[in-house]
């Protein structure tokens, strides 16, 4: 099942890229649905992303932004790799 979650994240990621450059804005979302998608089938991802998210306090608060305006599914897992406070 997992294989089947990496394919789409995968084509999403692909699709994504294909049509960043495009008029129509559909590049972005696309690649950070994708991003979800990984993050959310991959603890090893999601550790990445939590120590990003705790070098780089810019990368923090736009990934605080986005949690705040996605549905509450992708929101979810955005907030699993908020940096831990010591």
């Amino acid at each position: 099942m997992k294989i089947l979650w990496w394919l789409l994240a995968a084509v999403l990621i692909l699709l994504g890229l294909a049509t960043v450059w495009l008029p129509i804005p559909t590049g972005v979302p696309l690649l950070a649905l994708g991003s979800v998608v990984i993050i959310g089938t991959s603890r090893s991802a999601a550790r990445h992303l939590r120590k990003r998210r705790k070098s780089a306090p810019h990368l923090n608060d736009m990934i605080t932004w986005v949690e705040d305006r996605s549905p509450l599914r992708f929101a979810r897992i955005l907030k699993r790799t908020r940096p831990r406070k010591k």
